[in-house]
């Protein structure tokens, strides 16, 4: 049995999994078993592992199980004490696992940890150094974008780790659960990470722990299919986990947000501006519709769900309000960043 497991998630992205595995089975530390869940590749995948990786334990599933179905399959069938959940358009330093279990031995109480993710193809620019949530059930990652002046050097408590390179220990997931399957993909971070912070399991940024990203590989940066799922979810999100009051206020920070976004895009700022340059306002008035349909078709299932994890919760409302304070995403970062 091996203290670390690595779970990747591909589906058509052979290339992008060969460079990653490449880091990760070159990493300083080996006491690790590394799993591949195949979502229904038809590039050859399944193929290229079973040839070049033979240490690479192959998930091979009949059809493309999404982010969250995925990495619970890995997570049930793997043996690590910490469980490393990696992106397939994402490569580690080679030091990285060893600098991560160095930190979950020194931080035993420590349920989650978060890494110092840098864009691949401008290694100065910081994609994520941790979550930050907006109180409509939306999160961006700390730092993004921004260049690398010494600001994030310190290891330090966050809210939260990003999906794309998260290390998670598995008591932790034992006691919350595991990724919530409806989802699919996209802010299933962030509700995980949530739960986790209710259950008084804390998230601790690892700054030497360093992996470079290709940001949105898979499924589009722009996609409109990503734009419905993160809609989607954030009602999702919000509806779960957050205090009453800033729940019955979540309406009103999303009208905050769809006007700076708006503005975003009539100015030609932010991802905004990139969505109304690739689709219609009838197709962007289509996605949001959607999106509010399918959150709310699953309402009664959400309110138990709701209901759970806020009666297991070891955090005091006062404490939830000051987490989520400390932690908050400013609208203008939602707006007026790419």
């Amino acid at each position: 049995m091996s203290r670390v497991s690595i779970i990747i998630l591909s589906w058509n992205g052979k290339d992008l999994l060969h460079d990653c595995l490449l880091s990760v089975l070159s990493q300083s530390y080996q006491d690790l078993e590394v799993l591949v869940v195949d979502n229904g590749s038809s590039d050859g995948t399944a193929e290229m592992l079973e040839a070049d990786f033979p240490r690479v334990r192959l998930l091979r599933q009949q059809s493309n199980r999404g982010f969250c179905a995925g990495n619970n399959i890995a997570i049930e069938e793997c043996s690590g004490e910490l469980l490393l959940l990696l992106n397939n358009d994402a490569e580690l330093d080679r030091c990285f696992v060893e600098t991560m279990v160095a930190a979950a031995d020194e931080y035993p109480e420590t349920g989650m940890f978060a890494a110092r993710v840098m864009m691949f193809d401008r290694r100065e620019v910081f994609d994520s150094t941790g979550l930050l949530v907006y109180p409509d059930g939306i999160c961006r990652s700390r730092g993004w974008l921004e260049k690398d002046l010494g600001q994030y050097d310190r290891d330090e408590e966050v809210l939260g780790p990003n999906g794309c390179a998260a290390v998670y220990r598995r008591e932790m997931l034992d006691d919350v659960g595991l990724f919530d399957e409806a989802y699919f993909a996209y802010l299933e971070d962030l509700d995980l990470v949530l739960r986790g912070q209710l259950r008084g399991w804390s998230c601790r940024y690892v700054a030497a722990a360093t992996v470079y990203h290709k940001k949105s590989m898979t499924s589009g940066y722009h996609s409109a299919f990503k734009a419905f799922l993160v809609e989607r979810n954030r009602i999702w999100n919000a509806l779960k986990l957050f205090p009453r009051r800033i729940l019955f206020l979540s309406a009103f920070y999303t009208l905050a947000r769809y006007l700076g976004q708006a503005f975003a895009a009539f100015s030609g700022r932010g991802i905004s501006s990139n969505f109304a340059r690739d689709y219609s306002h009838l197709e962007l008035v289509g996605i949001l519709i959607r999106a509010y349909a399918s959150a709310f078709a699953r309402l009664p299932e959400i309110i138990r769900a709701r209901r759970d994890i806020q009666l297991r919760r070891k955090l005091s409302t006062a404490e939830v309000y000051r987490l989520m304070q400390r932690y908050r995403l400013p609208v203008a970062e939602l707006a007026f960043k790419d």
